[in-house]
């Protein structure tokens, strides 16, 4: 959670925003497989932690995987595990502890070619690489960057992500206006009644809605009680709390029942005030899609949910 309240509140409130890397993607039409990684949350196994999407890099034979976030606006590798694979493989690229950006590299996503301009390094993870074949070892984050001037569908029940993607016809009339700034995704949405904007990010994936602690209790159950636990993000702990409801969220003339919401411990009053002043009314990640495709028009800021046959 620690994207909420230090990226979007440093690139969106204060206007800051980090250095661009320049992805160059095949200009026709392919498919990318996702898969899911579980996790524990609050003792709860969460089946749909993160999604990570296959990788090879040069003169390396083993699969890893990365991160599809895009609460991170950049596509990045982490440094430490680039240590490590250097070191077995040194024909792969020299990193050594003062690396913090190589100049170009050219990676297999899926089955595609992909050349990343100055990928940046951030020293984040342990310098292991277990080498055991059914071990999937996460080397770094596919960020906003992948979606820059491209309309992408994220089809979430056939696990795929399709790039460069065509809208069909008969759907156009359903497509709507999202929010691209900054490579920040705000999608407008109607919350009890009121308009307002979600920011969606792929990196958040447990949570349907996460808003203020006001708007949460609102939407909760009259008898409803908190579960409360913590969640790490880049590095840093801040505290859940999540409320059974029975309240949607209406979007892209779909109404989608989001069962739990979620307020966060941790981040100022201040910061959480600046949002809903931008008519920022929370956050989601991916849970909220799961019966969806989700299909991003960057170019032209426009957005089409497609609902599972």
């Amino acid at each position: 959670m620690l994207i909420i309240t230090g990226f979007i509140l440093t690139s969106m409130l204060y206007g800051q925003h980090t250095a661009t890397n320049i992805v160059l993607l095949p200009s026709k039409k392919y498919t990318v497989p996702f898969t899911w990684m579980h996790d524990s949350v609050n003792g709860i196994i969460e089946p749909h932690a993160a999604m990570l999407i296959p990788v090879k890099l040069p003169n390396c034979s083993k699969q890893f995987y990365m991160q599809f976030d895009m609460g991170a606006p950049n596509t990045i590798f982490y440094q430490p595990k680039l240590r490590a694979i250097s070191e077995k493989y040194p024909a792969f690229y020299r990193v050594d502890d003062s690396t913090r950006r190589l100049a170009a590299m050219e990676i297999t996503v899926g089955k595609n070619k992909v050349m990343i301009k100055e990928p940046g390094l951030l020293d984040f993870a342990e310098k292991t690489i277990d080498w055991s074949a059914n071990k999937k070892e996460i080397i770094g984050t596919i960020g906003s960057d992948w979606l820059d001037n491209r309309t992408v569908l994220i089809d979430y029940p056939q696990q795929q992500i399709v790039l460069n993607y065509t809208v069909p016809s008969k759907l156009e009339n359903r497509l709507t206006d999202f929010s691209y700034i900054q490579r920040n995704i705000l999608i407008p949405v109607i919350i009890k009644g009121k308009k307002t904007m979600l920011y969606f990010d792929t990196g958040s994936s447990a949570f349907a809605l996460l808003t203020s602690k006001e708007t949460a209790i609102s939407m909760a159950g009259a008898n409803a009680v908190a579960s409360r636990y913590p969640v790490k993000s880049w590095g840093r702990t801040l505290y859940a709390n999540s409320l059974a409801t029975t309240d949607s969220v209406e979007l892209s003339q779909l109404t989608i029942p989001i069962h739990t919401v979620t307020y966060m411990d941790g981040a100022s009053e201040e910061q959480v005030n600046r949002m809903l002043k931008l008519g920022i009314g929370g956050m989601t990640g991916n849970k909220l899609f799961l019966h969806t495709g989700l299909v991003l028009d960057t170019r032209n800021k426009k957005f089409l949910l497609i609902p599972s046959k």
